[in-house]
Formats: C-alpha cells, sequence, structure tokens
C-alpha cells in the first residue's frame, strides 16, 4: 500500500460546452479537464470569455482539480507567433478559471509522404525552445504545464506528431529544470507505441526498444487513461481507436493496470488521473464509470486511486 495520497480521477468535457459540465460528474469523480479542440474555436471574443465562465462554474461546482487542453488542430504555436500568443492567452484564462494545469501536445503534423525527411531532433529542440519561452511567461503563475506523449502515428495512419513519443523524447524538458513545465503521461498513448514497437521487433528477431514500464525522467505532472483497439500503420487501410474502457480493449489488461500504478507511483505528489474514453452521449456516461469500475478491480491499483462517490 502506498502512503502517498492516491490520485485524484477527472473526467473531461468539451469547454465551451456548458451543457457537459454537470454536478453529478463531479460529484462521482472529484475533478474535470476542459478541452477545446479546434484552435480556430478561439477565434473571437465570445469564445474567450465563454471558456473563462465554464471554468469558473467548474470550480464554483468543487471540480477538483480542475484543469484545461490546449487545441490540438489547427494550433501551431511552435511556428506561429499568433498561436504561441494564443497559447500564452489560454494559459492566462486557465489560471483565472481556477485551474492548477494545462494540457499542451507538440502539434507538429507530418503528412505520411513527407515523414521521411523529417528532421525530429530539429523539431522537438524548437518545442523545447519554445516551451523555455512559455515558462518565463509563466513565472509567478499557479499553473503548471503538462507536455503529452503522443503514439507513433495518428490513428488513421496518415500522419504524424511524434516529436514526444517514447521516454527519452522528454529528457531536453528535464534540462529544462522547470518548476513548471512536465509530462502529461497518457497511458492509452504509450500503450499503443509499446505494442507497435513491440511487434516490429519480434518481427525482426529482437528485443523491444523499451521496456512497458518506462517512464520520462522529466517529471510527470498529470496521467491521461484509457485503452484503444486496432492499430494504425503505414500504407495499411486500418485505424486505431483510443478510448475505449480497458476491459473492452485490445491491449492486455493487467500490464495496462502495471503501466498506470508506475506511472502514479512515479509522478508528482497530488498528481490527477484523466479517464480519457470515448462517450456516444457525453451527458449520459458510460464508459467513463465502465472505467472506473475497472480501476477497482485492479489489486496492483489498490490504494493509487481515490475512485470517488459511487456511481
Amino acid at each position: 500500500m502506498s502512503r502517498r495520497p492516491p490520485a485524484t480521477l477527472q473526467v473531461t468535457f468539451d469547454g465551451l460546452q456548458r451543457e457537459q459540465l454537470q454536478p453529478r460528474w463531479i460529484d462521482q469523480v472529484g475533478g474535470m479537464e476542459a478541452y477545446v479542440f479546434d484552435g480556430r474555436e478561439l477565434a473571437d471574443e465570445k469564445a474567450w470569455a465563454l471558456l473563462r465562465s465554464n471554468l469558473q462554474h467548474a470550480q464554483g461546482l468543487g471540480a477538483e482539480p480542475l484543469t484545461a487542453h490546449f487545441p490540438t488542430d489547427n494550433a501551431d504555436w511552435v511556428n506561429e507567433d499568433a498561436l504561441f500568443r494564443t497559447l500564452l492567452r489560454f494559459c492566462d484564462v486557465a489560471a483565472e478559471g481556477g485551474a492548477e494545469g494545462v494540457v499542451l501536445h507538440a502539434n507538429q503534423f507530418v503528412d505520411l509522404e513527407d515523414w521521411p525527411r523529417y528532421d525530429l531532433p530539429a523539431a522537438r529542440a524548437r518545442v523545447v525552445d519554445k516551451l523555455a519561452e512559455l515558462d518565463d511567461h509563466l513565472d509567478g503563475s499557479p499553473l503548471w504545464i503538462g507536455v503529452e506523449n503522443m503514439p507513433m502515428i495518428g490513428s488513421a495512419g496518415i500522419d504524424f506528431d511524434s516529436v514526444f513519443v517514447r521516454p527519452a523524447d522528454f529528457d531536453g524538458l528535464a534540462a529544462l529544470r522547470s518548476p513548471r513545465i512536465g509530462v502529461t503521461w497518457d497511458v492509452c498513448h504509450w500503450a499503443v507505441t509499446y505494442s507497435m514497437l513491440r511487434a516490429v521487433a519480434h518481427l525482426d528477431q529482437e528485443e523491444p526498444p523499451v521496456h512497458p514500464l518506462d517512464l520520462p525522467i522529466a517529471p510527470v505532472r498529470h496521467i491521461h487513461f484509457g485503452s484503444f483497439t486496432g492499430h494504425a500503420m503505414p500504407y495499411w487501410t486500418s485505424d486505431c481507436f483510443e478510448g475505449s474502457p480497458p476491459q473492452d480493449g485490445d491491449f492486455d489488461q493487467d500490464l495496462l493496470a502495471a503501466m498506470l500504478a508506475g506511472a502514479i507511483r512515479a509522478s508528482v505528489p497530488g498528481t490527477s488521473v484523466v479517464l480519457e474514453v470515448q462517450e456516444q452521449d457525453y451527458q449520459d456516461r458510460q464508459a467513463c464509470w465502465d472505467t472506473r469500475a475497472w480501476i477497482e478491480t485492479m489489486p496492483v491499483l489498490a490504494g493509487l486511486v481515490s475512485t470517488g462517490k459511487p456511481a
């Protein structure tokens, strides 16, 4: 039994849709994470005001912890100055709305045909340089930033956002030595990555180049959790569905639970776990509660997660 405080659960809601923010979700898990999916959704002042209002409303309902997720689509904050300013404003609004952290993807999408010539180390260095600028902007802010690991290829197998995939990819974040900049460790994405690397290594009669319980040396500030079905591979007509409850996913459930347990133990105190599973109806959630029930059945997770009030 771990002596550390158990991690709190969170569920997601669209930060621009108040109807997805219901008191009963908070009563049942404790925390919320507000997503904005597309950078174009923040094109006018009404959207900014709505995001700030919804965050404040979630805080008023008792959401703890409360976090926010910066857009992934049309949001290249690394190479476009206007979108970097959008990121700075997003962080400021998140703090004003009572959020304690912001989840951030690298958002460096590369098409399949361009990938063989893409300079990945240079791209990673550019992202880290921009994170240093963000860190300077946040000096004195209560926010942390959790940079999320991504799978090796997008879920349709046609593009890449693979700046941060393996734990070693985050070494540059650790070198920043920032009290704010850390990792959002997505267990589903890591399970997808590990299963692909293990399969390729097996075909080559080699050992996998990573261990399933590997983690970054940069501080894990936040955790996303779910499972997946299917795999996306270049030039194959197949998709990977991310966000299935563990008991419905393709990945070994005991190993998935061990991955989550390891991430919690290695994380900073007060870490929360977002149940990042897809729902058919976000006003009548089922996948979240199925995932929470699964967590309660896994012995390796006993005492590590506070699963809130019963549904």
